[in-house]
């Protein structure tokens, strides 16, 4: 196991700050006492969050010089970026927005990254429920092409990268569920239909800051949810 992570060093990068997730995020590194750095588009989004170890910064995040000035003297980024809405034709801004990220971290030698995803992001369709044909794929088709492409970028060209994947299914704006998350290793979904096929965004930002600090699934990405009740 790699052990790019020095645990005296509390100071985090996390992107993706003001998306509901990334608010999670936030606001939970902060409570375990983490440094947070928040680049954004637009900082006001942050403003209702009043605590003397976030520094909030404008940034671009596709100009990876820009970005790279703010991860130094960091121990990790962690990201949950993503873009709303429909899309219809192919995006990249999912491997676009990782290709800078990774570039700003080489640059300011930050090594350990956790990233979040979402289920099904390997096409498949045949090991897939059918929920997946007949409305995933139809919704959100292709979200999860350029997620894959992201995926396959740091697998393939960033092994000097801590990276670790995490892949959620639906994301519910509700308070934790306090009960374990499942993980299912290096796949892209639970085979076995043992878990609810929805999770709230604060189990997930408290699954990603745990790998942080217990540096699990190094160059693996993992599928997470909550077991059926």
């Amino acid at each position: 196991m790699a052990t790019s992570v020095d645990v005296t060093n509390k100071n985090i990068v996390i992107v993706g700050a003001t998306g509901n997730t990334g608010l999670q995020l936030v606001e939970q590194a902060l409570a375990f006492n983490y440094k947070v750095i928040a680049p954004v588009r637009n900082p006001d989004k942050l403003a209702h969050i009043k605590h003397e170890n976030l520094q909030v910064v404008k940034c671009d995040l596709m100009n990876s010089s820009e970005l790279a000035k703010h991860l130094g003297g960091c121990v990790a980024v962690l990201s949950a970026l993503g873009q709303r809405g429909l899309q219809i034709s192919a995006m990249t801004f999912y491997e676009d927005s990782m290709k800078s990220i990774v570039d700003a971290m080489r640059n300011a030698k930050v090594k350990r990254l956790v990233c979040m995803t979402s289920f099904y992001t390997k096409y498949q369709p045949a090991l897939y429920p059918f929920i997946f044909k007949t409305v995933i794929r139809l919704m959100i088709g292709r979200h999860l092409d350029s997620m894959f492409i992201m995926e396959q970028y740091l697998e393939k060209e960033c092994q000097d990268i801590d990276y670790t994947i995490v892949r959620p299914p639906r994301l519910l704006d509700e308070p934790i569920i306090e009960k374990p998350v499942k993980v299912q290793e290096n796949d892209y979904f639970f085979p076995d239909q043992s878990t609810g096929n929805r999770i709230p965004r604060a189990n997930v930002a408290r699954f990603m800051l745990d790998v942080l600090k217990d540096e699990k699934y190094i160059h693996q990405g993992v599928a997470i949810d909550i077991a059926k009740t």
